[in-house]
């Protein structure tokens, strides 16, 4: 029987909800494979004024509000890649 390799995974499942007007500042995070990771967005839309970064931060200010869903790929330094979505919720201010 052979060593099982860690597999790559996201633990970050989830982001909180976005409030327009608000600084959103939050890393992605994966588990398993071959550190150093990178990330990218393949699908979808991010929330105007929030950006995607290859180190994993997803950080801006939102400019409007509504309801969206992007895909992230998160790679290792192996070539391993593993993809999640993320459902962004942007609410208006009170």
């Amino acid at each position: 029987m052979t060593k099982n390799e860690s597999t790559l995974t996201f633990i970050t499942e989830s982001l909180p909800q976005f409030e327009v007007g608000e600084e959103y500042h939050e890393w992605l995070e994966l588990s398993g494979g071959t550190p150093p990771y990178s990330f990218e967005v393949t699908s979808g839309t991010v929330p105007a004024g929030i950006n995607v970064t290859s180190q994993g931060t997803v950080d801006g200010v939102p400019l409007q509000p509504g309801d969206t869903t992007f895909f992230v790929k998160g790679m290792d330094s192996a070539g391993a890649s593993v993809t999640q979505a993320f459902d962004a919720q942007v609410i208006s201010q009170p």
